[in-house]
């Protein structure tokens, strides 16, 4: 995470002034279309803005800074938000989502090298499928040095094949064997969505549209997969580096708003433990504030700017492939996803 410049900031103005009007667009639309959710909305509009218009210099170079260092820092907040406490609330189903969380990693790595996949889009589709969509995609792509085509890719694959799981999930409960091997369980189903669909907009929606008691329980299991985007950015550098150099000895490169993430999510979970009653209610709210406003748009802000880093002539480039790599990894991941449920779900009451 850079350190701050006043000099810096202030000649990004511009085009950070431009990333929030689309960050506020897309929040706007969010709410009448909310199955995708605002990030989503601006990151798209930025890759729309970037493709019909000629932008000015300083605005680009605004919008770039948004999608860095703005970027670096709204994913260490996250932190904040994202209590290391959820590994302990949901007993037997947090082995679903580390799970998947391993497998989705590990596979992506061998089975891109096999498909000619570069090692950083196959990275990039791994922790999308396996994390949390298009916020790991965007938090592990500096970490890496990924290119502007390559997150653009990642991230509209994995949107793509995390929306039509959002609507497949809950059709495949209701009206397959499905249903069945779940033991007609709305609590398992619940794991199953917290585990294998990947935004956390996805999985309130597919996990609602059974019932709204049951979108805790998937979001609880979400929060796992999400809380391990910190291990995960530190194992994909430490992959890249022994990959290119070839040594066994590779040394790390930290990336430390990945560090600070972690330490916010064990400083998140120590204050949620404060006896003191006006320390508590002012820590919940300042923690509700985070949650619902602060952090939200911050992260849209820096989508929007990470979408008008997206040309189309440039992922043009790289080919339409890795699309099919995303659907084939979203595919596995929601039947091992599936698989798990079925194998935990004698034990969930």
């Amino acid at each position: 995470m850079p350190r701050f410049n006043a000099e810096e900031f202030a000649e990004n103005i511009p085009g950070l002034v431009f990333a929030m009007f689309m960050a506020l667009c897309g929040y706007a639309i969010w709410t009448q279309f909310k199955p995708i959710s605002s990030l989503m909305w601006s990151f798209m509009i930025g890759i729309a803005t970037s493709n019909i218009l000629e932008l000015p210099d300083n605005v680009r170079m605004g919008l770039g800074y948004s999608s860095s260092s703005l970027l670096k820092v709204a994913i260490a907040l996250l932190g904040l938000v994202t209590s290391a406490s959820v590994w302990f609330e949901v007993g037997v189903g947090a082995f679903n989502a580390i799970v998947i969380v391993l497998f989705a990693f590990i596979t992506s790595l061998a089975l891109g090298k096999r498909l000619g996949i570069s090692n950083r889009l196959a990275i990039l589709i791994g922790v999308g499928t396996s994390i949390c969509g298009a916020s790991a995609i965007a938090a592990t792509a500096p970490a890496i040095g990924a290119k502007e085509e390559e997150i653009g890719i990642a991230i509209s694959g994995i949107t793509l094949f995390g929306l039509i799981s959002m609507f497949l999930y809950p059709y495949l409960f209701t009206n397959t064997a499905v249903f069945d091997w779940l033991l007609g369980n709305p609590m398992v189903y619940a794991i199953w969505v917290g585990s294998g669909v990947h935004e956390s907009a996805q999985v309130l929606v597919a996990a609602s549209t059974l019932s709204p008691e049951y979108m805790q329980p998937a979001l609880i299991i979400k929060s796992i997969r999400i809380f391990m985007i910190a291990p995960i950015v530190l194992a994909s550098t430490f992959y890249l580096n022994r990959a290119e150099e070839g040594k066994l000895t590779a040394k790390v490169s930290l990336p430390l708003f990945a560090i600070v993430f972690l330490v916010n999510s064990l400083i998140s979970a120590g204050l949620n433990t404060v006896a003191n009653p006006v320390f508590h209610g002012a820590w919940v709210i300042v923690k509700a504030g985070l949650k619902s406003s602060i952090i939200p748009f911050l992260l849209s802000i820096a989508f929007a700017g990470v979408g008008s880093k997206v040309r189309f002539s440039d992922i043009a480039k790289v080919g339409w492939k890795p699309f099919g790599f995303a659907a084939l990894m979203s595919i596995m991941a929601g039947v091992v996803a599936l698989g798990m449920a079925v194998f935990i779900a004698p034990y969930i009451a």
